[in-house]
């Protein structure tokens, strides 16, 4: 019976940290995106700067 419960523990283990992992990965493609569009503006701001230094 103690095994029963032990393989039950595992078994809700292992499927709840693929569900985390699945959850996880499916956000990336919106945070990627995000991260482009923040380094693009970071960038247009330094060249902004970088422009008005020149003057």
């Amino acid at each position: 019976m103690e095994l029963a419960g032990w393989v039950t523990v595992a078994t809700v283990a292992v499927v709840g940290g693929f569900t985390v992992l699945g959850h996880l990965f499916d956000q990336i493609p919106a945070l990627a995106q995000k991260m482009i569009t923040a380094i693009r503006s970071v960038r247009a701001v330094r060249d902004e700067v970088k422009r008005n230094v020149r003057r």
